[in-house]
């Protein structure tokens, strides 16, 4: 039997190209996605780790227990610590964020990564972490040095004049030289200045005043003996960690920053792996009822049943172990490429550069995926044709499968549990905003059962859509809804396909959707502001800045937007600041209690917020502030939410006295009654040349809410591509097996008058009626699950509706016919270049 089923594989070479061609695809997305995850995660963690390779101990600010004396982490500590016994080198170091300005005026390299920080020569005269490549060190203020490929991006030489955008403005410098620096932030594709010290931490700390010192040791010291050294001389408000604590830390950061995406693209490998499933067991199904005479004909010569589902499982392990092995090549080779063109892109989205990295999980689960999912998928079909009876499976006729009445059964107990399930969980929630994971598992309950009712909704539904097509193309419109009819469980099988990425792409569409509508009508309602000046990288504005802003003219009033982390009660908190007398005049707080006037001297709570912790008009809330000190705040007002505010508002006047230094990046500016337009003209003229900042109107800022939300569906689109490709390399598979099953039938009606170009047009249509059932079952669905999802999501007190957009699902299903159409053009070229003899001669 064993000899058998590899004669049969031999024999039926098509067949085998097939189904390995559905493995393959199948097993490329998910060992593709699993090496893009673990090399991007890698190389992010290896390159932070990077940053303190031969650091035995740091010494940094203490951010548990407040900063203390800022001057503590500063000249005189470093010269104890190099004093010590076992001490190689001490480094005092100040960072913040920097970016290289280029000869046209835009900002250089990856910004959200890009940073300054000190040159810090040891006592030999050289930095050890930044090689000079080329010219001297920054030594004076207006001098920086630039990394080699930073200066080579911004077509910088030595002695050139450039500008950087750092501390909150904009800095004019001259390039002395360049160095060769093994940086994280290179790597990840952000440009690195180096300033002199004395210059840096005016930029990003205070003068005299590091933010982390490193400690080496000496050959032969440990870690541990340096550390016992070095703690009695640290001063109150600092903390001293080991190097590998600080490695650690960096690593852990890296990969969280890198986890969201894992989880993303694991999510879409599952995804493809799904649809994978339909077409493999899709596949599998024909081919075993194709031979369910010849398995028949092995019965009838003595072999067992248990020998006859061996041998075809035997044939799926070979056929399994193949594709899982092309699959596993191409999905490497895929990661290969796409991270090449990720990183050639020059964006703030390409990923950190590093070595592929291809683990030993990563082809374990290619293996199980490609080995596994092919022998389930052969599993019943194989079981259900070893059933039939010998004699009876070698008649002209064999049975025909047994009826779909108690999978139609399931399936809309399914459907009322979900759809049941799901309503009362929002119903039943205050407000209507019900539990998120509930709200999806009822989603998947009912999506379920409507695959499991697919083969009995393909005959109502592929009806309807049949009359016009036998009305247009007559005959040929008739045999090919009959054909698509013919066996609804392989229709089913094939559309399921196309119709889950469907409709997974259409209810994250109308989520997308009524979440930016959403959005967009509470800020223009929350907004009152009519522009916006920001900083463009994340560091703070200037004062001296936001000074100005408030004196230009036409401006009726201008407040600084800061945000902080404190504690607020006995949880850390994100809390906002405002001016206490231009705030209320730039944003429009509805207050459902208390008023603006509490702002000067109270903190105000959304009401959400306030009804989940108890709080009303006149309670007193502990307060903890960013410096450690803690005082208590009494609730002044209770507003609904606002898209743009935090939960938690004070006024600056609070707040400031307890921040080192104003972290505002942003300022909300209202011009006088009329003057919007000269406004508009006044800050473009005052800011508008100048990179370190950015002015917007309020149209612009609606627009930024929903820019993220468009970035985050484009990418989804991105990835669910594969999961249609997929579904197409499906509806091929179906066709090609239904052309090799009706060969003879194709040569009757080729003998009988139909030409070639009708039997073209006939499996085209097939394809186009089975895409495009497909396409309707996924829209339909995407949209009922996309509008019971926004009901459970819950964005505070701001209203969610459901928006549907039409016209974009409209062009989906297009989208869906013209892909069914595209798969169809090889079958039907097949088709129709049959020999008419040669056809009717076939088994």
């Amino acid at each position: 039997m064993f000899r058998n089923a590899l004669r049969t594989l031999a024999a039926q070479r098509m067949r085998l190209a097939l189904t390995v061609l559905a493995i393959v695809f199948g097993v490329a997305f998910v060992a593709g996605v699993l090496t893009l995850k673990d090399t991007i995660t890698e190389a992010a963690a290896t390159s932070a780790a990077d940053d303190f390779a031969g650091v035995g101990v740091g010494v940094r600010a203490d951010s548990e227990h407040g900063a203390g004396d800022p001057a503590a982490l500063g000249p005189r500590l470093v010269e104890r610590l190099r004093g010590l016994p076992g001490v190689a080198a001490v480094r005092g170091s100040v960072t913040g964020p920097a970016v290289v300005v280029d000869r046209d005026g835009n900002l250089v390299g990856r910004v959200e990564e890009s940073a300054g920080t000190n040159y810090a020569p040891g006592p030999e005269g050289s930095d050890p972490l930044y090689r000079l490549a080329e010219g001297r060190a920054p030594s004076a203020a207006g001098e920086v040095a630039l990394d080699e490929a930073g200066a080579r991006s911004a077509g910088y030489r030595i002695g050139d004049r450039l500008r950087v955008v750092a501390g909150g403005g904009t800095l004019d410098a001259t390039l002395v030289g360049t160095v060769h620096a093994v940086d994280a932030r290179i790597r990840l594709g952000a440009t690195l200045t180096l300033f002199d010290t004395p210059t840096a931490q005016r930029l990003f700390a205070a003068p005299d005043t590091y933010d982390l010192i490193t400690v080496a040791a000496r050959p032969g010291t440990p870690d541990t003996a340096l550390l016992d050294a070095v703690r009695p001389l640290v001063p109150t408000g600092a903390e001293v960690v080991t190097g590998a604590a600080l490695t650690a830390e960096r690593r852990d950061l890296a990969s969280a920053g890198t986890a969201g995406l894992a989880t993303g693209l694991l999510v879409f490998a599952g995804i493809a792996l799904f649809v994978g499933t339909f077409i493999i067991t899709n596949t599998f199904t024909m081919l075993i009822g194709r031979r369910t005479r010849e398995l028949a004909l092995l019965r009838a010569v003595g072999a067992t049943r248990r020998q006859v589902t061996g041998s075809v499982r035997v044939e799926a392990l070979i056929t399994g172990l193949v594709g899982a092995l092309l699959g596993l090549l191409l999905g490497v080779a895929l990661a290969a490429g796409l991270l090449a063109l990720l990183r050639d892109t020059d964006t703030d989205a390409a990923p950190p550069r590093g070595p592929l990295v291809v683990r030993p999980g990563t082809i374990l689960w290619s293996l199980v995926v490609g080995i596994g999912v092919t022998v389930a998928a052969a599993w019943l079909p194989t079981r259900k044709v070893a059933r039939i009876a010998p004699m009876a499976a070698l008649r002209a006729n064999p049975p025909s499968p047994a009826g779909l009445f108690r999978r139609n059964l399931a399936g809309l107990l399914l459907i009322g549990v979900g759809v049941g399930g799901g309503y009362a969980t929002v119903e039943a929630a205050p407000g209507g905003n019900g539990e998120p994971v509930l709200v999806t598992v009822c989603g998947v309950v009912a999506v379920t059962g409507v695959l499991m009712l697919i083969p009995l909704l393909s005959v109502g539904v592929i009806g309807v859509l049949a009359r016009p097509l036998t009305r247009v193309f007559g005959v040929t419109g008739t045999l090919a809804s009959r054909n698509a009819l013919r066996d609804p469980r392989r229709t089913a099988a094939t559309a399921s396909a196309l119709m889950v990425g469907l409709f997974l792409v259409t209810g994250l569409t109308v989520i997308g959707a009524s979440l930016k509508d959403s959005l967009d009508h509470a800020a223009a309602r929350g907004l009152t502001a009519d522009y916006a000046v920001s900083t463009t990288l994340r560091d703070p504005m200037a004062a001296a800045t936001v000074d100005r802003i408030g004196r230009l003219p036409h401006v009726e009033a201008a407040s600084v937007y800061r945000t902080v982390t404190a504690r607020i009660g006995d949880a850390e908190q994100e809390v906002a600041a405002l001016d206490p007398i231009a705030g209320p005049k730039v944003m429009r707080l509805d207050f459902v209690a208390g008023g603006p006037e509490a702002l000067g001297t109270d903190l105000l709570v959304e009401r959400v917020e306030a009804r989940s912790r108890g709080l009303g008009i006149g309670a007193s809330v502990p307060v903890t502030y960013p410096d450690g000190t803690s005082g208590t705040l009494r609730v002044g007002g209770i507003y609904r939410a606002n898209p743009i505010v935090l939960p938690y508002l004070v006024s600056t006047r609070t707040l400031d006295p307890h921040l080192e230094r104003p972290i505002g990046r942003q300022v909300f500016v209202k011009s006088t009654p009329g003057e919007a337009r000269a406004l508009e003209a006044t800050l473009k003229d005052a800011f508008g040349a100048d990179p370190a900042l950015r002015v917007q109107s309020k149209d612009e800022l609606r627009r930024g809410l929903g820019a993220a939300i468009d970035l985050l569906l484009n990418i989804v689109y991105g990835l669910l591509a594969m999961a249609v490709l997929i579904a197409v390399i499906g509806i091929v598979n179906t066709l090609v097996m239904s052309v090799l099953e009706r060969t003879r039938e194709i040569g009757l009606l080729r003998a009988i008058g139909l030409d070639a170009r009708r039997v073209r047009a006939l499996i085209r249509l097939e394809a186009a009626l089975i895409s495009l059932f497909g396409a309707l079952l996924g829209v339909g669905l995407g949209t009922s699950v996309g509008v019971l999802a926004v009901r459970g999501i819950d964005l505070g007190n701001v209203p969610l509706g459901a928006t549907i957009p039409w016209l974009r699902i409209a062009l989906f299903v297009l989208g869906a016919l013209g892909v069914g159409l595209l798969a169809a053009a090889w079958p039907a070229r097949r088709a129709a270049r049959m020999s008419v003899l040669g056809a009717l001669g076939s088994e």
